[in-house]
């Protein structure tokens, strides 16, 4: 194992302690006096909640990932964002609860003071190395891109349990006596993504076949209970919605074809968001022009406008969690350009995928084959490992995407 898992523990705990001291110094500067242990206990049950609303925020920001390197550019302001968002939510809490304490001024002192304090706790664990006693010596066999870059993150980041002392090229260099470690498992386990020119097509059809029928049925079963409630909710967005685009620009839905499972063609029903007179029939080019109307902006930012696609999740189209499907034109380019593109067609597609929650820098209107190889290697991810667990971890941290209105 790469990676020690007691370092997430660690992080819990210290999280969790760093949270109570910070409403204990809170109590302190708004008194301006140390603070009783009964008065402490008086105001530390009401907060309990708020605390683990903390935690479940920042695994939603990210913040118990593996790579630190990615995240220690906006460490400080995915915290203040998080604890910003928990204490707006103990706000409304406490406003609706009957309580004998007045915390106005304990939250926003709270808010400060655990901002800090937990920027500080964050970056000095960062800062905590491995003792290089406790990291095994690891020689990498291998070239080519997905080599340099599991040889980069490792020996760049003291977090690991592993560091690399060398390189080879071939594998049958070693002597068969020396300890063998695959590298493909290795770099899912750091990157939580497949190496694409690593990858066979038996591996991946070895790792559809298995037998996974509990979950395939539930995962289904889950789909239409969701769908049919979220369309009942959904239905008063989405009549206001079509309302207001009628009035703007007369027409309210589209239909687009997308690439499903097998490769069928199906179609999705979106709220229109872009000009009546724009029609680009799958064009990559005229994808990347901006004919969004005003309302569309909305609709995008807020993703009303994929509310439709709820009938599509019902019908079979979609599910819930899976590859986002693809426009047809598009897809034939990575078809031609990426050979295990059709991997993806394996499976159904869905609203939000594993590639969503990881993918800052995802392909925008036209075909991108760069970005959409290292997209691909999260897809297939997905494909490979998918679980009830894996689902639960796309869906919760989707809430980060939904509640950032980065739609587009």
């Amino acid at each position: 194992m790469a990676f020690d898992r007691r370092e997430t523990a660690t992080l819990l705990i210290g999280d969790f302690l760093i949270l109570a001291a910070s409403l204990w110094v809170a109590l302190l500067l708004r008194n301006l006096a140390l603070p009783s242990f009964s008065y402490f206990e008086q105001n530390v049950v009401p907060f309990l909640p708020i605390f683990f609303l903390s935690l479940f925020v920042f695994y939603i920001a990210g913040l118990y990932e593996k790579q630190t390197r990615p995240i220690r550019r906006v460490m400080g302001v995915r915290i203040l964002g998080a604890q910003a968002a928990t204490v707006a939510a103990a706000a409304i809490l406490f406003f609706v609860l009957p309580l004998t304490i007045a915390p106005k001024t304990i939250l926003v002192l709270y808010l400060v003071v655990s901002v800090v304090a937990e920027s500080m706790w964050r970056f000095y664990r960062m800062n905590v190395e491995i003792a290089e006693g406790k990291r095994a010596s690891i020689l990498l066999v291998g070239t080519g891109l997905a080599a340099d870059e599991l040889y980069e993150e490792v020996n760049n980041n003291n977090k690991y349990m592993i560091r690399f002392v060398g390189r080879v090229d071939k594998e049958n260099l070693l002597p068969s006596s020396v300890p063998r470690m695959d590298t493909v498992s290795l770099y899912e386990e750091i990157f939580d993504r497949v190496p694409l020119e690593m990858l066979s097509s038996d591996e991946m059809l070895t790792a559809l076949s298995k037998n996974r029928v509990l979950y395939d049925r539930s995962k289904r079963a889950f789909d239409v209970v969701l769908a049919t409630v979220g369309s009942v909710i959904s239905l008063p967005f989405i009549a206001v919605a079509a309302l207001a685009l009628i009035a703007e620009n007369g027409a309210a839905f589209i239909r687009q074809e997308r690439v499903g499972r097998g490769g069928r063609m199906f179609h999705i029903i979106k709220l229109r968001s872009r000009f009546l007179s724009y029609d680009d029939r799958g064009d990559p080019e005229l994808q990347k022009k901006n004919y969004v109307t005003a309302i569309g902006r909305i609709l995008r930012k807020t993703r009303i406008d994929e509310l439709p696609q709820l009938w599509n999740v019902l019908v079979g189209d979609l599910s819930f969690i899976g590859p986002r499907p693809e426009l047809p034109k598009i897809a034939e380019v990575y078809e031609r350009e990426i050979p295990q593109y059709r991997l993806r067609h394996l499976i159904a597609p869905g609203l939000s995928g594993w590639a969503q929650i990881h993918d800052y820098d995802a392909p925008r209107g036209g075909a991108d084959v760069a970005r959409t190889r290292r997209k691909l290697s999260l897809d297939l991810y997905y494909l490979k490992h998918r679980s009830f667990g894996l689902d639960l971890a796309i869906a919760v941290k989707t809430l980060r995407a939904l509640a950032s209105f980065s739609g587009t």
